[in-house]
């Protein structure tokens, strides 16, 4: 009884792929067809066998797997795999691991979440036993999530798995970057979100560990500081940057995102510096202003019109400083010393009567709170023309000037920010009609 009760937990992959495949297919509300065609015996594979042969992607997400099972049994159930979803199972054991993985040579996407990986393995070639880089380098993308793998034991992977592009190891709680004896130059991408590093030290090395990364993600996590000192040597390549909700306080730091030679796409939202600033828009014009190469903030193309509003906003903003930033003084040289804004009301009008035009048809007028976005607007004219968000543009016209049409073309935007009063007008233009 004992015996058996310990072989009962034992389950393997093949074992997981016909219980959740197999029973799956059987269970459906269709009839099931068999047609015989006779010929050698190789025509006569098993129904589970034969259903699984040419599958591209196996999800086999918490269904207990803790071993590989027989050696070659994998290679012949489904040989063709491409993508396998291993999170959440009972694999602990190298050994488990490298069986299942070098029996598909068609393998590019392994995912291995949340199975208890934990141990630390400085040479992992014992674990592989027969099996050759080669016949592992097809893995383009990894991800390790919250299995409390150690950076060491990553490092002796990926020099296995050579193929790896996308690397991803958020939730395993990293307190410092280890050295690493080789550098891994075919990773470009790479996760580490929710770790718990404060200092950019321990970052820098990550840099010199992966020195072709483009893509860098770590949000959620208590980073500091960013120290520009070694950056460009650091992360000479890196292209795109996410560093939200992290803890990075001071201008000091956003300005040492200049220091990477190749950066262009950055995120940083959540963070504390900008909670002193209630104003979205406020908060993206000061980071426009300050970062002269990101071309995407926060997800969103910065445009040419953009950035010189944001850059004369950041003149006006720091001219009364005793010690402006050294960008203010850049931008001061581009821009020149600009004229302070009229304050003849320092308080923005909460609403205003505007003069709704549909397809340049008079649609209504109406009373609007100007506290509210571009995006809100949109719905709410969406309801009444009947037309989703998407399917038109909204305009807005200062009848008191004579500078034609502006496009209200930023959905985070408040409507006091275009200074609108009442009889001003708002086109409306459908993407159907005439206008294109």
């Amino acid at each position: 009884m004992v015996d058996s009760q310990a072989e009962m937990r034992r389950l393997s992959f093949k074992d997981a792929l016909l219980n959740k495949y197999s029973l799956d297919d059987q269970s459906d509300d269709e009839e099931l067809c068999f047609i015989h065609i006779g010929g050698s015996p190789k025509h006569k594979a098993s129904f589970g066998q034969s259903e699984h042969f040419q599958k591209r992607i196996i999800t086999l997400d918490g269904r207990g797997i803790n071993c590989a099972g027989p050696v070659g049994e994998i290679a012949s159930v489904c040989p063709n795999v491409e993508e396998l979803d291993l999170a959440n199972n009972d694999l602990s054991d190298f050994h488990e691991v490298f069986q299942i993985i070098s029996q598909l040579q068609k393998l590019e996407f392994l995912n291995l979440s949340e199975n208890n990986l934990s141990q630390r393995i400085d040479d992992i070639a014992p674990f592989m036993g027969q099996h050759c880089k080669e016949s592992l380098a097809s893995i383009k993308k990894l991800i390790l999530n919250n299995t409390a793998m150690p950076l060491e034991t990553v490092y002796s992977m990926l020099t296995c798995l050579a193929g790896v592009q996308d690397l991803y190891l958020s939730l395993n709680g990293y307190e410092s970057i280890p050295d690493s004896p080789e550098q891994y130059p075919n990773v470009r991408s790479l996760s580490i979100n929710r770790h718990v590093i404060t200092q950019w030290d321990e970052i820098g090395k990550l840099g010199f560990v992966f020195p072709e990364l483009i893509e860098l993600r770590m949000s959620e996590c208590p980073l500091e500081n960013i120290i520009p000192t070694d950056i460009p040597h650091q992360f000479p390549n890196l292209k795109v940057l996410n560093l939200n909700d992290t803890l990075l306080d001071t201008w000091e730091a956003i300005d040492a995102l200049k220091c990477f030679p190749g950066l262009t796409d950055v995120s940083l939202m959540g963070i504390p510096l900008l909670k002193q600033y209630s104003d979205q828009h406020e908060k993206r014009q000061l980071l426009v202003a300050r970062l002269p190469n990101i071309i995407n903030l926060n997800k969103t193309k910065v445009t040419d019109e953009e950035r010189e509003d944001a850059e004369r906003f950041l003149i006006r903003h720091h001219m009364d400083d005793e010690n402006p930033p050294s960008r203010y003084l850049e931008l001061v040289e581009t821009h020149g010393v600009l004229a302070r804004l009229a304050e003849v009301n320092l308080k923005a009008k909460e609403s205003a009567k505007i003069s709704f035009i549909f397809d340049d048809q008079p649609l209504c007028k109406k009373e609007i709170n100007l506290m509210q976005s571009t995006t809100s607007l949109k719905k709410y004219l969406s309801e009444i023309i009947g037309i989703p968000p998407a399917g038109f543009k909204i305009l807005y016209r200062d009848v008191g000037f004579t500078f034609g049409l502006e496009e209200m073309r930023y959905g985070y935007k408040k409507l006091y920010t275009y200074q609108m009063k009442d009889g001003d007008e708002i086109h409306v233009w459908s993407r159907c009609g005439r206008r294109k």
